[in-house]
């Protein structure tokens, strides 16, 4: 029964690597090849492909990605999914070596660090846009206090809002929301672009909709009765945003709270593992499995509750 199981493992391991090179010599391949002659076409007509729209938007997985690597100081504009890919597959060799050597599990147990490693790699992508999205809701009261104030002595919207970005922290995410699509989109196509952008920022944070929303009601609308019933709903807006930034202060404590359970739980892994007196039950398949079974699930348990964290903030 052994002999079967670790054959099964094996199988199911070259599997795994087997998919995870044609997905990745898939991706290599659309870099190399040149472009079809239907996307010269569309380049010389000066039709836009679709996909490149979706790429290029504020919130889209491909920006989620660049987002992610750019904290690393790295580029990957254009190249999105490959590497990501790449990151899957090196982040599951890290793990699979760190298991293997470091916590001294047998090498059968640390293939599950391959499927590890790419539940890591996605949570790191998206946890640079829940970073990002909650750093846009802890600056929504600074510059609605501002604003307020601002649009009852300029009542110019697109200049109150550009005079407001620059009271926020240098080069935060909402000073370069506002700044590259608020107001770019508003000194293109004034006041229709308000559709556009109350879209974008619901994609980013539900705040930052209202937000919009009403300045864009403001804008359309205009006069001293509006203005009175902005700063009123703003004021609103300012007390339920204090609250969500203490619920981020109390996710933030609950994901560090987590973090400490897990070292615990690595900590009395190496431990047993290294033990001489459990040299014996380690070589056995079904407590490898057991094992390799455990590690997954406490990587895809952090993942998942942590992404709940951040939805229900």
């Amino acid at each position: 029964m052994s002999v079967l199981l670790a054959k099964f493992l094996l199988i199911l391991g070259g599997a795994a690597a087997a998919y995870l090179a044609y997905l990745l010599g898939e991706r290599l391949s659309v870099i190399i090849l040149s472009p079809s002659v239907t996307a010269r076409v569309k380049d010389m007509v000066g039709v836009q492909d679709t996909r490149k729209v979706i790429a290029s938007q504020y919130g889209s997985q491909e920006f989620k990605i660049r987002l992610a690597f750019s904290k690393y100081r790295i580029n990957v504009s254009g190249h999105e999914i490959i590497a990501l890919t790449l990151a899957r597959v090196g982040m599951g060799l890290v793990v699979t070596l760190l298991m293997w050597q470091v916590f001294g599990l047998p090498l059968m147990t640390s293939l599950a660090g391959m499927i590890g490693g790419l539940m890591i790699a996605n949570s790191m992508a998206d946890a640079g846009w829940a970073e990002t999205c909650a750093a846009i809701e802890r600056e929504i009261p600074i510059f609605l206090s501002g604003f307020t104030s601002t649009i009852q002595v300029n009542p110019n919207v697109l200049q109150a809002v550009e005079e407001e970005s620059n009271v926020l922290q240098i080069s935060s995410p909402l000073q370069k929301w506002l700044r590259d699509r608020f107001i770019r989109l508003g000194q293109e196509k004034g006041a229709s672009a308000i559709d556009e952008l109350v879209l974008e920022a619901f994609r980013i944070s539900n705040s930052l909709g209202v937000m919009v929303f009403l300045i864009g009601r403001l804008w359309r609308t205009g006069g001293m009765e509006w203005t009175r019933s902005f700063a009123l709903a703003a004021s609103n807006l300012e007390g339920v945003m204090e609250a969500r930034i203490m619920g981020l202060a109390a996710g933030a404590s609950a994901k560090g709270a987590v973090k400490v359970v897990i070292g615990v739980t690595l900590v009395v892994v190496i431990v047993l593992a290294r033990n001489p007196l459990f040299v014996t039950a380690m070589n056995n398949v079904l407590v490898q499995l057991v094992y390799a079974a455990t590690s997954i699930v406490m990587i895809f348990g952090y993942g998942y509750m942590s992404g709940m964290i951040d939805r229900l903030m």
